[in-house]
């Protein structure tokens, strides 16, 4: 398999650069004049100038949920103040439509099953709708019962209706405020962290379930990434896998030569299979090499951050996560693998941004902003920017 050919297969149009969690809190703080270091005020100056000159940071589905666990609703909002600011509220696609991509593609090259090559899906989009469906949430304006066409709006009506999309995309980022939970509860509005934190739980359940078999029944390092492998597919994936067997007319067992007689004859092309699912290999070999560590525990942010590389490594330029993230990336070559930079400290991103920035600018491929944030415009956060717009009702 061409592996150059598949990391630039999956990479965004436009340079793009990946923020963890941390990043985008020492920016905040930096942003309301009490940086962590003092480094952090350039840091977030060259931040802010590669976005303008065209470098994206998207969000993902990950940051909504961290966001979300900020039980300050002030903090949140600054938070999400300076994310919307600098990301305009891009977000890389819904994981399940990524890794549905992703699983053909190695299908084809691995069983040539389906026969051709898809075009891969639109990694980049806009707000929370792209991030956690694929699909980007659209306001409705009716007139009676009829819905009206943004298209069809005189121009200043169809700006006001843009910043109206903005500053609901930046209420989405930042949550309710203290007074607005009984409403989004009591109301159906399908606002449950509840149950959002119990998925979490079970999922680190998982993890700390195998950390604690491991320590009483320790393996070599290849049994171990075999197994984690496994346990990736089935507790992950193994719903899509079997829907696309399905969907192909494919007997995963009969393409990967299972025999009952000789177990171990299909284990290599199966785990060739998975290795050709780049989200898939990454976070098996995160996990691999943090599983060998035993004096490492698992936590929510660990499964979060996983979560947030395996998608973000194969899609942007560059990624900057944790400290820990970083070093388990760099022992398993991700970075190099998927033609990915994999900062390792604030400091790196100032030099890796103007780099950036200069394949920006000589590239023909740019962030159609228009319909979204014009140049120059600022992103639209508070109900006096709407007031100034002429979409929301002004006092008095």
């Amino acid at each position: 398999m061409d592996l150059t050919a598949e990391s630039a297969r999956l990479k965004t149009a436009v340079p793009s650069v990946y923020l963890d969690q941390w990043v985008w809190v020492r920016l905040t703080l930096a942003a309301g004049g009490t940086p962590r270091e003092p480094s952090d005020t350039q840091v977030l100056g060259a931040v802010r100038r590669a976005a303008e000159a065209g470098v994206v940071f998207p969000l993902s589905a990950t940051h909504y949920h961290e966001t979300s666990r900020i039980t300050h609703p002030r903090q949140r909002a600054d938070l999400a103040r300076t994310m919307a600011s600098i990301s305009h509220c891009r977000t890389l696609c819904s994981e399940r439509i990524l890794l549905r991509d992703q699983f053909l593609e190695a299908m084809h090259v691995s069983f040539g099953k389906p026969t051709f090559r898809r075009t891969p899906p639109q990694s980049l989009g806009i707000g929370a709708g792209w991030a956690f469906t694929g699909k980007r949430l659209q306001l409705q304006l009716r007139r009676s019962t009829q819905v009206v066409d943004p298209a069809t709006l005189p121009e200043g009506m169809a700006d006001g209706f843009r910043r109206a999309t903005q500053y609901t995309e930046y209420q989405l980022l930042a949550g309710p405020q203290d007074a607005d939970l009984p409403s989004c509860v009591n109301c159906q509005l399908g606002y449950q962290p509840e149950k959002l934190e119990e998925v979490r739980r079970s999922r680190l359940g998982w993890e700390t379930f195998y950390a604690d078999l491991l320590a009483d029944d320790p393996i070599s390092a290849a049994e171990l990434r075999v197994r984690v492998q496994a346990r990736e597919i089935i507790h992950e994936h193994l719903k899509l896998l079997n829907d696309l067997c399905a969907e192909y007319r494919m007997d995963l067992p009969q393409a990967t030569g299972v025999d009952p007689e000789r177990p171990k004859v299909s284990r290599s092309r199966m785990t060739a299979f998975v290795d050709r699912v780049p989200s898939v290999r990454v976070a098996v070999d995160v996990k691999t090499h943090r599983f060998r560590n035993a004096a490492k525990k698992w936590d929510l942010n660990t499964v979060h951050d996983i979560d947030a590389v395996s998608l973000a490594v194969p899609c942007c330029h560059a990624v900057v996560p944790d400290r820990e993230i970083a070093d388990l990336l760099g022992r398993s070559k991700a970075g190099p693998r998927n033609g990915t930079h994999v900062v390792r400290g604030l400091g790196d991103l100032p030099d890796l941004l103007a780099d950036l920035t200069r394949t920006a600018a000589a590239s023909h491929h740019r962030v159609r902003d228009e319909d979204w944030v014009r140049q120059g415009e600022g992103f639209c956060m508070t109900m006096k920017d709407l007031q100034r717009s002429g979409t929301a009702p002004t006092s008095g």
